[in-house]
C-alpha cells in the first residue's frame, strides 16, 4: 500500500464526512423555515418535495426529518460544547444512530452532554445526577449503532429493576401480552414503514406498563415483570436495514464509467 493511497483514501472518508454534515445543516435550515406551528410542513414545502424528486434522495418527508434531527446535532456539537473540533469527531454518519442521538440532545442537554464522555447509567428516573453512574467508552462515537444508541434510551427512561441475589420464587404464569407482528412491517421498495405498529408505539406502551407495575407493585418480590424489548428492537432495525434503499444503490453499469 503506497503513502499516496493511504492519504487518498483518508481524504475520500473526510470529505465524505464534511458533505454529509453539510448535508445534514442544510436539511435543519430547511426545516426550520418551513415548519410551521403545529410541527407540519408547509404545502409550499411540500408541493416542492414532490416536483423536485426530493423524495428519489430522501425518502419519504419523514426520513428528511431525520436528516434535519441529525443537523440539530451536528449544529450543537459545532456551536455549542467547548471543543468542537473533537467532539465532531466523535459523531457516527449513520443517519439513523445520529437521528437516535438528536433524540437525546432534544430531551436534555445535559445527559447529552455527558454521553459525549461516558455511558451513563440510573437505578430510576428521579435519580439524583450526582448518583448516576458513568462509564466509559462514550455513548457517542464514531462507532455507536443505531440499536445501542435506541436500547440506551429505552433503558434511561425505564431503568431495568436491580437483580435479586437471594432464590427467585417469582416463576408462576401469570400474564402475557403480544404486540403484532406488523411492527417488522417495511415496503420492500421504498424501505418506508408499514403496518400499524411503530417501534415508538411499543416504546411508549412499554413506558406506561412499567410506570404502572412500579406503581402498583413495590413489593418486588412478589411479581415480575420481564420483557423483550431488546429483541423487538434489534428485529425492527435489522429488518428496517435490510430494506434501507441506500443499500441498494449500485454503481453505474456503463463500461466507460471510471467507477465501475
Amino acid at each position: 500500500m503506497s503513502p499516496s493511497l493511504t492519504e487518498e483514501i483518508k481524504k475520500r472518508f473526510a470529505d465524505d464526512r464534511e458533505n454529509r454534515f453539510q448535508l445534514f445543516i442544510l436539511s435543519r435550515g430547511i426545516r426550520k423555515k418551513y415548519l410551521d406551528k403545529d410541527g407540519a410542513y408547509s404545502e409550499e414545502f411540500q408541493k416542492w418535495y414532490t416536483a423536485s424528486g426530493m423524495n428519489d434522495l430522501f425518502g419519504s418527508m419523514s426520513n428528511f426529518t431525520k436528516y434535519a434531527g441529525c443537523g440539530d446535532v451536528v449544529s450543537y456539537v459545532g456551536t455549542k460544547t467547548s471543543d468542537p473540533e473533537k467532539y465532531l469527531k466523535q459523531l457516527p454518519l449513520s443517519v439513523g444512530s445520529l437521528y437516535e442521538i438528536s433524540m437525546i440532545l432534544k430531551s436534555d442537554k445535559e445527559v447529552f452532554k455527558a454521553c459525549l464522555h461516558y455511558t451513563p447509567k440510573r437505578k430510576s428516573k428521579d435519580e439524583p445526577k450526582h448518583e448516576w453512574k458513568t462509564p466509559r467508552p462514550a455513548l457517542i462515537s464514531k462507532s455507536t449503532s443505531e440499536l445501542k444508541v435506541r436500547t440506551w434510551r429505552r433503558n434511561w427512561e425505564n431503568p431495568p429493576p436491580p437483580k435479586e441475589k437471594r432464590t427467585d420464587k417469582r416463576t408462576l404464569p401469570f400474564v402475557k401480552v403480544s404486540c403484532s407482528g406488523e411492527l417488522y412491517d417495511f415496503d420492500k421498495k421504498t424501505g418506508e414503514k408499514t403496518g400499524r405498529l411503530d417501534l415508538d408505539e411499543v416504546e411508549r406502551f412499554f413506558s406506561k406498563l412499567n410506570d404502572f407495575f412500579k406503581k402498583e407493585c413495590p413489593d418486588v418480590l412478589q411479581f415480575k415483570m420481564e420483557d423483550s424489548m431488546d429483541v423487538l428492537t434489534e428485529g425492527y432495525i435489522k429488518r428496517k436495514e435490510r430494506v434501507d434503499p441506500a443499500r441498494k444503490v449500485t454503481t453505474s453499469k456503463d463500461k466507460t464509467s471510471k467507477y465501475k
